[in-house]
């Protein structure tokens, strides 16, 4: 029985918690799949450690990701004040979630309109899940060798550019 370990193609069924309770992926009834090749980086990595030699054959496990190993601890300098200029013709409001067009980069999520002030907007930079330890339920579907092809779309995996170079 295959287990997960560097370059198998992996399928789990899991549902994701904070710890109120809220589901944050899946649900008491359906779980959400998931699909990546492991060891290239493609889930998180504090989860990615707790698949790490599980098989198919194993049922579901349960486990919590800690905040420091998710996306860490909330930072108050991650808290920003930007000028409305920055978004015009958008009417800003507390709680508002916006992705500015405007940055180098995309950001990987929403920031969030804290507080709206007379020329400037107060945003907070953080992840949505800065501070929460994620409590995962996962169950193994497959898990496989994968295919060159599947090996070759993952510019990020160590073992996909040691092939190629």
């Amino acid at each position: 029985m295959p287990i997960i370990s560097q370059d198998k193609f992996v399928c789990v069924e899991y549902r994701l918690k904070l710890a109120n309770g809220e589901f944050i992926r899946g649900s008491a009834e359906k779980p959400e799949h998931l699909v990546f090749v492991a060891g290239c980086g493609e889930v998180l990595p504090g989860l990615e450690r707790r698949l790490w030699g599980l098989s198919s054959e194993q049922g579901t496990v349960d486990f919590v990701v800690p905040f420091q190993e998710a996306f860490g601890a909330y930072n108050p300098d991650n808290v920003q004040v930007w000028s409305k200029k920055r978004f015009p013709g958008i009417e800003l409001q507390a709680g508002q979630k916006v992705l500015p067009s405007f940055l180098p980069f995309p950001p990987e999520h929403p920031l969030v309109v804290k507080e709206v002030q007379e020329e400037n907007v107060v945003l907070d930079l953080n992840h949505p899940l800065a501070d929460q330890d994620l409590y995962y339920e996962v169950k193994v579907v497959e898990v496989r060798d994968t295919t060159p092809e599947e090996l070759a779309a993952l510019k990020t995996c160590q073992s996909c550019r040691e092939g190629t170079e």
